[in-house]
């Protein structure tokens, strides 16, 4: 009985030091211990949606302050640029998924063709893995990591001098992080190539941020992102008449609503999707009218707003017909030297700290970053 040093019932909640626990495991004097034990390995959080809150919670509730000791604004994309950061560096690159869809489908969204079945194929490959470091989860940017990442953004010059947190700072701290303490270079390199993945979906939020600010209106994606949903659902309709009007019920509202079949919109859409033939088209509006059954007749708020690929091309397609294109946008917002693209200027930046929660310092950074070419997809 002099064996046992430790209570014989014993729950223990050690963190992730793999060193520490091999120097335990080595001592003869805990092998009562070791040989008794069942051990439950705990992954990181691998969801980003859940994510968004735990990076909330690293930011805290109480308002952050400059060195100065006035008030730090947050910029609005900051914790999603933040969670997708650390969250696809905890994800293992496979040849069955691409990284974005194994984040999509880990949150519990939808990757194209690909499916949850997968998925759990690739985790059970990872888990069956006798190398605990490399199964699913284990490795990665942790919770300490993001916590490291945030203060280093809160210490920038830029930060401070601006008075606000911008939200693509944060991928120059992640990187400082990955240098200053992860120390195989295997991992590195993976880890930036993640960042790159999360600068690129940052970009196309940015995307929509700055078209919904030019139409005035905070929802205008999501809006043209569910027209074209009913339009393509409105298509098979029995009581679609000759003039392409359809009448349907919004699941939210629930009020009787109309909208006008716009074959020439639903085919821009699809081109950039990369639909190129009737065949790829109608497969692709069957598994968007599919996701529609399932998702709002258990939630009628579902606006296909996760579904990255359509978003992008919604936005596209609105940009092209609404200002020419992402260029003539760009062109007018970087070229301010005539009345009319100032004004388009000036009213973009009213709106985005009116109604899309920026300020005055990460609204012109945003717009610039916009302008840029920088890691588009």
């Amino acid at each position: 009985m002099d064996g046992f040093i430790w209570p014989i019932d014993a729950l223990i909640i050690a963190t992730s030091n793999n060193w520490e626990y091999n120097r335990f495991v080595s001592e003869k004097e805990q092998a009562p211990i070791t040989s008794r034990c069942r051990i439950c390995y705990v992954s990181h959080n691998t969801d980003y949606k859940l994510q968004l809150k735990l990076t909330a919670y690293s930011l805290g509730s109480q308002q952050r302050t400059t060195i100065s000791g006035e008030s730090m604004h947050e910029d609005p994309n900051l914790k999603f640029a933040a969670s997708v950061g650390v969250v696809l560096s905890r994800l293992p690159h496979t040849e069955k998924l691409t990284p974005v869809e194994t984040m999509k489908l880990e949150a519990g969204e939808i990757a194209g063709e690909k499916g949850v079945k997968t998925l759990a194929e690739v985790k059970e490959t990872a888990n069956a893995n006798p190398d605990v470091t490399k199964r699913w989860g284990q490795k990665g940017l942790g919770h300490r990591d993001l916590g490291r990442a945030l203060q280093i953004l809160g210490a920038m010059s830029e930060s401070n001098e601006g008075r606000c947190m911008f939200a693509k700072d944060i991928f120059k701290a992640l990187e400082r992080v990955i240098l200053d303490y992860v120390t195989e270079a295997a991992d590195r390199d993976k880890y930036m190539k993640d960042l790159k993945t999360a600068r690129q979906l940052y970009r196309e939020q940015v995307k929509t941020a700055i078209f919904n600010a030019y139409r005035d209106d905070p929802q205008a994606i999501r809006k043209d992102v569910m027209a074209y949903v009913n339009m393509i659902i409105g298509m098979d309709a029995e009581d679609l008449g000759p003039d392409k009007l359809w009448r349907y019920k919004d699941p939210q509202s629930k009020e009787v609503k109309s909208i006008k079949i716009d074959e020439k919109y639903i085919d821009s859409v699809e081109g950039r999707l990369g639909l190129t033939n009737n065949e790829r088209k109608e497969s692709f509006r069957n598994t968007i009218r599919k996701i529609y059954g399932q998702k709002v007749s258990a939630n009628p708020n579902y606006d296909f707003m996760d579904n990255q690929e359509l978003v992008k091309a919604v936005t596209d397609v609105r940009l092209e017909s609404d200002v020419a294109g992402a260029g003539s946008l760009v062109g007018a917002l970087a070229n301010r030297t005539n009345e009319e693209n100032v004004k388009i200027y000036n009213r973009m930046l009213e709106t985005m700290r009116n109604q899309l929660g920026y300020d005055l310092t990460c609204a012109q950074k945003t717009i610039e970053y916009f302008c840029e070419k920088e890691d588009e997809s």
